[in-house]
């Protein structure tokens, strides 16, 4: 029974897609629209829960579908995916970089925040 098996079957490995397609097709422009809604739900929630305008949308997952749905819709066409070269490897090391410099700075502003007592 061991003649069956594929020795370079990897069940975690996939392609990683490119961005959305362009142009975009009516799908995707529904996906728009539906995220679009999904905001302005969240956006009339924030400025009635602010006092801004009278309490329309009361629950907070009111956009939470729309948005979610559209999202699917925009990502249903996709480019092929880049394969990831040695040209591309020091950019991605310097955004890595960036990104954990970036959040070494917050963690570390927020502990000097919490250590020093500010009320």
């Amino acid at each position: 029974m061991t003649g069956y098996r594929e020795h370079s079957f990897d069940p975690n490995a996939y392609e990683q897609p490119g961005r959305p397609m362009r142009p975009f097709n009516w799908v995707q422009w529904c996906g728009v629209g539906l995220f679009a809604a999904g905001m302005v739900l969240y956006g009339i929630l924030f400025a009635g829960r602010f006092g801004w305008i009278a309490p329309i949308v009361t629950t907070g997952s009111a956009g939470f579908a729309p948005m979610i749905l559209g999202i699917a819709l925009i990502n249903s066409r996709r480019e092929p995916g880049n394969v990831v070269g040695s040209e591309q490897l020091p950019k991605n090391r310097r955004v890595l970089l960036i990104a954990i410099l970036a959040c070494a700075v917050i963690l570390g502003g927020a502990a000097a925040i919490e250590f020093i007592g500010a009320n």
